[in-house]
């Protein structure tokens, strides 16, 4: 066991740095074009009112391309999970570069979804490709990727323990032959390295230092008036998670009956380029928006918050249903803060604590992850309300809790 803890050791660094290399890359080269395509392009053109729907009319055209000759690419998490689970492995003969070039467009293009359903599918079929090159027993192989997806995770949502949360709180993709230490150990070793890579390649590249955090104020939360909104914050974010997977839902329904991909892609990229009119907040995942936001809340109307929080997961479940496809856990933390400030609009103060409870409440209920969504959350908000982040999220999903300790009680 000590021989293969070695050598699994040091395939896992090896991975890890790789794994940070292309994410750093991808989301490098996602910005530069994003860059190009919605500030310094429509700022030569004197910033005409139509551009975002110009754009999104273009992006239909490439999307619609996309469909009809290659297929449903990208992969949205779900899928390549399950191809995992069913295989211990993703596909990447013929695929690897069409998902790198769709999920590229699609992002570039403004659409509301996140880069993590993309570089999941991106790295998880590189590391196939390079553990079957690798002389290891298929065991070891399907270890190595299932650790390179959990390293992805902690990479993209700068959450470095999402690798042992996943192997927690989630049924084993792949039939588990190492002990419980070793397999914690290397997800913590190929979480922290590929953050590491990912930083080192960041600081290389004129990228933004910091983009996926929310700036509240420093005001004490211990006390009564607090404590009394902690309840009707968790209830409202609950019901705002069902409002958010209740359109997810809804939308496929009612687009299930539209079989013409370009009329797909149309679809899409009309309802991109028409909220995009109204406010580039409706675009992208939220990511990037998170900081802006949250500095400059006040500058905004209770209604406007009210539509942006509304319309914002509206925009990404027709996203995901034209061919747009891509990630819901970003937009999810940007939807839900934004009506988390809706929701404390009134109650003047103590805006950072009972946002932070909203926020776990809703997403953790969207994600259907309670662990999971505590560690992203981690660095969202401050440090110092991760305790509430955590007993609000188990609270809320009380029989995914009661799985867990099922579990548990088994091994």
């Amino acid at each position: 066991m000590k021989k293969v803890a070695i050598v699994l050791g040091g395939y896992t660094l090896l991975l890890s740095v790789v794994i940070g290399v292309v994410a750093a890359l991808f989301l490098a080269a996602v910005h530069f074009s994003t860059d190009f395509v919605w500030e310094q392009l429509p700022e030569s053109l004197n910033q005409p009112n139509f551009y975002p729907l110009m754009v999104g009319l273009i992006g239909a055209l490439l999307v619609g391309l996309m469909q009809t000759r290659w297929g449903a690419f990208p992969y949205t998490m779900h899928e390549n999970m399950a191809e995992f689970r069913d295989t211990g492995r993703i596909e990447y003969k013929n695929r690897l570069w069409k998902t790198i070039v769709a999920a590229w467009i699609i992002l570039s293009f403004g659409a509301s979804v996140g880069p993590e359903a993309a570089l999941i599918g991106i790295v998880g079929a590189m590391i196939t490709w390079l553990v079957e090159h690798l002389r290891i027993n298929l065991a070891s192989r399907e270890e190595l990727v299932n650790l390179g997806i959990g390293a992805m995770m902690s990479v993209v949502f700068l959450a470095p323990f999402n690798g042992i949360v996943q192997d927690v709180e989630h049924k084993n993709p792949v039939e588990r032959k190492l002990p419980g230490w070793l397999r914690y150990s290397l997800s913590i070793v190929a979480s922290f390295c590929a953050l590491a890579a990912f930083v080192i390649v960041k600081q290389l590249l004129p990228l933004p230092e910091s983009i996926f955090a929310i700036r509240l104020s420093d005001q004490a939360i211990w006390n009564l008036q607090n404590l009394i909104f902690v309840v009707p914050a968790m209830i409202c974010g609950v019901a705002f998670a069902f409002y958010f997977n209740g359109l997810q839902s809804l939308v496929e329904k009612v687009l299930h009956f539209v079989r013409n991909k370009w009329l797909l892609a149309l679809i899409g990229g009309l309802s991109i380029g028409l909220l995009g009119m109204i406010s580039s907040y409706f675009l992208f995942s939220g990511e990037h928006q998170l900081i802006e936001m949250s500095s400059e809340v006040v500058k905004y109307s209770w209604p406007f918050l009210l539509l942006l929080a509304l319309l914002k997961p509206l925009l990404a479940a027709i996203c995901v249903n034209t061919g747009w496809k891509g990630g819901l856990i970003f937009p999810a933390i940007f939807a839900s803060s934004v009506m988390g400030y809706v929701f404390t609009w009134p109650l003047n103060g103590h805006i950072g604590f009972l946002l932070t409870i909203f926020v776990a409440a809703s997403c953790s209920r969207i994600v259907g992850s309670p662990l999971l969504t505590s560690s992203i959350l981690l660095f969202v908000f401050p440090l110092q309300f991760f305790p509430f982040i955590l007993f609000t999220s188990l609270i809320v999903n009380p029989k995914r809790v009661r799985e867990l300790l099922h579990k548990e009680a088994k091994s």
